[in-house]
């Protein structure tokens, strides 16, 4: 029985007071049914579909993204009320007031947005002409730093994206540097995209929020390289200092950051976690002063350099955690498409790639001949994978 459109359980399924995801506890077999929900039913649209109807199947995409932006630069996810509705005459009364142009926003214009937004699940229109929150809408108003992540993605992601063709017709399609990207080319700048970062203090405070957001996303939520690991087996017993009280760490990073999160430890964590953090300014394209360590460990770091750099960096590591890409088809359609979106995200900002295990491999062996793959863990639902790395000899 297919849904109805007025009062629907679709609808109703989308209300702020409804369930948005799967507590993070959840047991492994509902995670598993739940991707494999997902999948189905990507599967089934694909399969419905006729090939006329791939073209006209992307236009929603990119007016998803329009209409997204839109309702960023507008505030509409704050002046929209939590619980409650507002007329499309008052909110576009109240936008216009916010956004200072000294030129109405247009009632029509902003249904025309809002009611795209609607087929995406953002928003809902209870009643005729009256706008209320959807759960996935709450969310983007209560969540500062999902806000965040997708300002970020609307603002620089997606230009960086379609500015990919430009940049290789401008640099090369074959260039590594960090300059010559399609970020670089949507931006109209020539440093690279850290280095603008710093710059910009205001994109730089979203940034941080876009990332303290996507570490605590399912896919590279740091529990799964508290689990996936075992830690016990080093012999000597943020989560994984929690988790194991035996275990000592140096946090390594650039000197303003190493010294940002210092501060930062010393006001948020506890003594008996900040006591065994210490936090050293370090360039990890240098040789690593630290010596004699058990393990060393990169995490979502060596996806955003091109090879080149990345073999200096490894040439001191023994444990990474970052995509290993699977091959075409051989994980959920669900699942790889994000994989294959964070591919083109690093050759698009950084001239860099995920990796599948036949390149780790040859990272490895391009750092050092000693080096050996020792094993591959893949935590069910991590984006990423906890490569094992030995040194012969």
């Amino acid at each position: 029985m297919s849904p109805q459109l007025n009062g629907s359980p679709a609808k109703a399924a989308n209300a702020p007071s409804s369930v948005s995801r799967l507590p993070q506890d959840a047991p492994v077999d509902v995670r598993k049914a739940r991707q494999s929900l997902m999948d189905t039913a990507l599967q089934l649209f694909q399969l419905a579909a006729c090939p006329s109807e791939f073209v006209p199947n992307l236009a929603p995409g990119y007016q998803y993204v329009a209409c997204l932006t839109w309702l960023l630069r507008f505030d509409i996810f704050h002046l929209v009320p939590a619980p409650g509705t507002v007329s499309y005459r008052d909110l576009a009364a109240a936008a216009s007031k916010l956004a200072n142009t000294g030129a109405a926003i247009p009632k029509g214009r902003l249904k025309s947005i809002v009611r795209m937004a609607m087929t995406a699940g953002l928003f809902r229109e209870p009643k005729p002409d009256r706008v209320g929150h959807s759960a996935t809408s709450a969310l983007l108003a209560r969540d500062a730093d999902v806000h965040a992540w997708a300002f970020s993605l609307c603002t620089s992601s997606a230009p960086t994206a379609l500015s990919m063709t430009a940049a290789h017709d401008r640099f090369t399609p074959a260039s590594v540097a960090k300059s010559e990207t399609a970020f670089n080319v949507a931006f109209g700048t020539e440093l690279p995209f850290f280095d603008w970062l710093a710059q910009n203090p205001a994109k730089r405070e979203r940034f941080a929020g876009y990332m303290r957001n996507v570490t605590t996303s399912e896919g590279v939520h740091v529990k799964h390289l508290v689990n996936g690991h075992p830690w016990a087996d080093l012999g000597s017993g943020a989560l994984v200092v929690d988790a194991y009280p035996t275990l000592r760490f140096v946090v390594q990073d650039l000197p303003d950051n190493a010294n940002a999160g210092r501060q930062a430890a010393e006001a948020t964590f506890p003594d008996h976690i900040s006591s065994r953090l210490t936090f050293q300014g370090h360039d990890f394209t240098q040789p690593q002063p630290m010596a004699g360590a058990d393990v060393y460990l990169l995490r979502m770091i060596l996806h955003d350099w091109p090879d080149h750099v990345a073999v200096t960096i490894v040439k001191n590591l023994l444990l990474v955690m970052d995509t290993v890409l699977p091959a075409p088809g051989q994980v959920p359609s669900s699942v790889e498409r994000i994989v294959r979106v964070r591919d083109l995200t690093m050759m698009q900002a950084f001239n860099s790639h995920e990796r599948d295990l036949e390149q780790w491999t040859t990272l490895l062996a391009a750092a050092d001949g000693r080096l050996r793959l020792r094993r591959v863990i893949e935590p069910f639902g991590s984006a990423m994978a906890l490569l094992e790395v030995e040194l012969d000899g």
